[in-house]
């Protein structure tokens, strides 16, 4: 009986040990595994679409990344706008906020993270890595632009990239944040929470113990809440969509309470994950256009609909 007992023990020990190295490693791929590359990569749309003076360049990073990126070019202005897709993002995503902001007379650099067509294919590592990209889009746009000044705008984890590489770049002007998290591990405890029920931290130090030792990669330095005072004093502008289920709200409202520079946040109710832009296009386009307006020094800043105020507003 006692050896029956203790049979059934270890088998559901087996299953539960089973079922814990399975779950962490799809969280693993889901979170650090480029998309495998498809036919339907070749088939996407380009700045051709929209008929608009754009540049196909193609850049290397300080670990010897390549990836594309499209530069909309502005004469005669300095200010560049350097915008950072979300988690496996590419530039064909920010197309539409791209060529707007570049019709409101900015300078525009869009790019493609490492491992996504296009580029190299390399481990994704939630922004910890990813910074080289932008840094090298900057240099880029230091080459191209005379006396350019620089603003970044970033979706979900590249507003990380965005936090990160401004927070080790004294030279960037202004940041608009949209849905980033304050901290990875943070972040994806309460997704597997919400998700599965399941205590988030096992899995966290799993994937997070695995990336290391396969890729060097240690997870806790995506984390923008520890970098927040590399940015002071320079503006940024918070967004996050009300109803975000992946990276709850409180993320940026976090970042904005512990951030001692001058900030805004902008709370669009009903948006979920990085979907303030699509809730309304136009006054999206015109608070962004402004702010950067306002903080780079763009002539046509009257024409503008600019919002000063510091308090939080929801719409």
């Amino acid at each position: 009986m006692g050896l029956v007992v203790l049979g059934a023990i270890l088998a559901i020990a087996a299953v539960l040990v089973a079922a814990f190295v399975g779950l962490s490693a799809e969280l693993y791929r889901r979170l650090f595994v480029p998309a495998r590359p498809s036919f339907l990569d070749d088939f996407g749309f380009t700045p051709w679409e929209f008929q608009v003076n754009y540049e196909d360049v193609d850049l290397v990073t300080a670990d010897g990344v390549s990836f594309g990126a499209w530069f909309f070019r502005q004469s005669g202005s300095p200010q560049v706008i350097v915008i950072s897709p979300g988690h496996k993002g590419r530039r064909e995503s920010l197309l539409g906020i791209a060529v707007a902001l570049w019709r409101k007379g900015f300078n525009v650099l869009v790019y493609s993270y490492r491992g996504m067509p296009g580029s190299d294919r390399a481990v994704v590592t939630m922004g910890v890595h990813e910074v080289q990209e932008l840094e090298s889009a900057i240099a880029f746009a230091r080459r191209r632009v005379r006396g350019a000044r620089i603003g970044l705008l970033g979706y979900s984890m590249g507003a990380v990239v965005s936090l990160l590489g401004a927070a080790g770049d004294p030279s960037v002007e202004a940041l608009v944040l949209d849905s980033p998290f304050s901290d990875l591990r943070k972040v994806v405890r309460e997704n597997i929470r919400r998700y599965t029920l399941l205590p988030g931290a096992p899995f966290v130090m799993a994937v997070g113990l695995w990336l290391r030792l396969r890729h060097g990669v240690r997870i806790s330095e995506s984390s923008p809440i520890s970098v927040l005072s590399g940015l002071e004093s320079r503006p940024v502008f918070f967004i996050h969509g009300g109803a975000d289920g992946i990276t709850s709200v409180h993320h940026s409202r976090l970042l904005h309470d512990a951030y001692k520079g001058p900030r805004e946040i902008w709370v669009v109710q009903g948006a979920p994950h990085t979907g303030a832009y699509f809730a309304d296009r136009q006054l999206y386009l015109e608070r962004v256009a402004g702010f950067f307006a306002r903080n780079l020094g763009l002539k046509a800043a009257g024409q503008l609909r600019l919002v000063e105020d510091d308090d939080e507003e929801v719409s």
